[in-house]
This record gives C-alpha cells, structure tokens and sequence, in this order.
C-alpha cells in the first residue's frame, strides 16, 4: 500500500481542522478549538484499484511555517492549502503558505511538491458573490497550484475531490521521479559495460 504525507496548512481560522474531520470522518462541528503545533488524520483512499494510504498533517496557523512547523513539513508529498473565501484578501495568503512551504521542501528531483487551493467556507458566500469554481480554478492556476476549489467543511462540497486530485498529481509525479532515476540508473550501468575502444585498448605499457 502507498503511503503519502499531505500537509494541511493556512490561516488561523480558515476551516483546516473542520476540513481534515470532514475528509477523515464525514463530520462537522461548529465549535471551534486552535489547533497547537500539529494534529494528525489518516485516509485511506482508493485510485485506478490501489489502496493509497494518506496521512493529513494538520498544522497551527499562527507561525508561518516558523520552528516546529518546517519540521513538520519534512518527507511532505504535497499539501492541501486553505483559505477563509470570506475574507477579503486571504486568497493572498494563500499565495504566501504556498511560498512557505517552495521554501521548505521539495520533491527528489528538486521540484516543488504538489498543492492545492482549497477557498473554503463557500456555504457562507452571498448569493450575489462573484466567486465561483471557475475565478478560484484560474487564481489557482495563475499562481501555481495543481488546481483550485470551492470547498465547504460544512457541507462536504469538494473536499473529497480536492485531496482526490492532490494524491492523483503525487502518484504522477512520483512515477515520473522513479522512471527517470530508473533510466539514469540504466544508462550509468551501460555505460559501465561498454567494451573499451580500439585506441584504448590498444595502448600497451612502455618497455
């Protein structure tokens, strides 16, 4: 079974801890407690016949990535970024984690680690808001991440679909990570086979 570690990360406030309860056990609380340093949930999710194994790190929001949070983001394998929609400006926030954690951790190839925008709370959005799937996908895009959703940890809009497409991105870029270190590893032990050439093999000791 796969094993995969997703960083859960973003403002004080935003719905991460309702988010992970909502993904890990299809359930939603109003009251609401800080989470400090980090808490942990574990999903078992099922893609293409394989049982993938996802264990969410749900990180505090008050120091960006400061201390024990890098710690935290250490061997991470992508991260589920969340905002408050309601808030204005904290779509730039979101931006700013992002940054945080290019900063912090890469995948082996060097490569940033995959995320997702997760514009949460959308059960609370005016009738008439401007917001849609659409205007988060193209933010989401626009500034890097693998994709962008309106979620809601209230109702269960898109929050399964979010961490869906997350692992889905892992899985590729981990297949393509291991098949291009399966090749270099090929080409190193050819070329270490290779016969010696005619000028090589034709220099003798002096006399």
């Amino acid at each position: 079974m796969s094993f995969y570690k997703v960083l859960v990360i973003g403002d004080v406030g935003v719905g991460k801890t309702s988010m992970v309860n909502r993904i890990v056990y299809n359930t939603f609380s109003e009251k609401y407690k800080a989470t400090i340093g980090c808490e942990f949930g574990l999903k078992i999710i099922e893609i293409n016949g394989e049982s993938i194994r996802i264990q969410l790190w749900d990180l505090a929001g008050q120091d960006r990535l400061g201390g024990i949070s890098r710690l935290y983001c250490r061997d991470a394998n992508g991260a589920i970024v969340v905002n408050d929609v309601t808030r204005e400006g904290n779509l730039k926030q979101a931006c700013a984690w992002k940054n945080s954690v290019d900063e912090n951790v890469c995948m082996a190839d060097g490569t940033p680690i995959p995320m997702v925008l997760c514009a949460n709370k959308s059960d609370m959005l005016p009738p008439e808001s401007s917001i849609t799937d659409e205007t988060i996908q193209r933010f989401a895009l626009e500034n890097k991440f693998v994709a962008g959703f309106l979620t809601s940890s209230k109702t269960g809009l898109n929050t399964n679909e979010a961490l869906l497409q997350l692992v889905e991105k892992i899985m590729s870029k981990h297949k393509k990570t291991t098949d291009t270190t399966e090749e270099s590893v090929r080409k190193q032990a050819a070329r270490k086979l290779e016969p010696k050439t005619q000028s090589n093999a034709g220099k003798k000791g002096c006399c």
